[in-house]
């Protein structure tokens, strides 16, 4: 069944103690509402705001760039990215842009941090005379930073509010948003990866607490895949096939 207003597919009543109830509006769905959504998102608060208070010095550069990157990609990116899997199912209207501009938002203000860090570790390795890109987690943090760049501008290119979208033919335009967002979701799964892979470095190891942001990592790895195959998609269906009526208007 559907709500009256079409804004979301409604779940089995055995579903809701895990997933929630249906959002009553479209700003609604980005709210934690079910134990799942609970868990993520004290997941991604420990990580983003433990790590700096546990590694950022002012003095020393380095640490400019885990603090960065835990804030940009283990709070908004994980958050931005569960706001836009919630997103697929709502239907068309004023609430759902709005919904949809503070999905962009917090994603261009996690592509910043991630900037940041970046700047701040390539500086750091020049300085000190150090070759880039050498270790798995560093060529694996290079691509992710251009992902990282590339997904939010097709994103852009994908909001129709925008009007960039107009220059799109239209029958390549449902091409464009699914591109838009199954490359949000790589370039996520690239940045958990490379974080996962920095955590035992000696340089940010902590002991019981690099456990704890480990669990956290996990918590939001399967999170994240828990939304994407249980969130219900609505009419979109896959995407690369057709334009429907909420690509049409947002």
């Amino acid at each position: 069944r559907t709500h009256a207003s079409s804004l979301t597919i409604a779940r089995p009543p055995v579903s809701r103690l895990l997933m929630g109830d249906e959002p009553a509006d479209a700003l609604a769905a980005l709210w934690p509402r079910s134990l799942a959504d609970l868990a993520v998102v004290g997941a991604c608060a420990f990580f983003g705001f433990t790590v700096p208070v546990a590694l950022f010095d002012s003095t020393v550069l380095f640490t400019y760039h885990p603090t960065c990157m835990s804030m940009g990609f283990g709070l908004l990116m994980t958050l931005g990215v569960g706001a836009g899997l919630k997103l697929r199912a709502l239907g068309p209207g004023a609430e759902r842009v709005r919904a949809l501009w503070v999905h962009a938002a917090t994603q261009t203000l996690a592509l910043f941090l991630a900037l940041g860090g970046f700047v701040a570790i390539y500086r750091n390795k020049a300085i000190h005379g150090k070759p880039h890109f050498t270790t798995t987690h560093g060529k694996l943090g290079l691509l992710t930073i251009v992902l990282t760049v590339l997904s939010p501008t097709i994103g852009a290119v994908a909001f129709k509010r925008l009007g960039l979208l107009d220059a799109v033919p239209e029958q390549a335009r449902p091409l464009v948003k699914a591109v838009h967002r199954r490359l949000g979701l790589f370039t996520w799964c690239a940045g958990a990866l490379a974080t996962s892979l920095a955590l035992p470095h000696p340089a940010v190891d902590q002991g019981s607490l690099t456990s704890a942001w480990q669990v956290s990592m996990f918590v939001m790895c399967a999170g994240v895949a828990f939304w994407h195959f249980t969130e219900p998609k609505g009419a979109r269906r896959d995407g690369f096939a057709m334009l429907d009526t909420k690509d049409s208007q947002s």
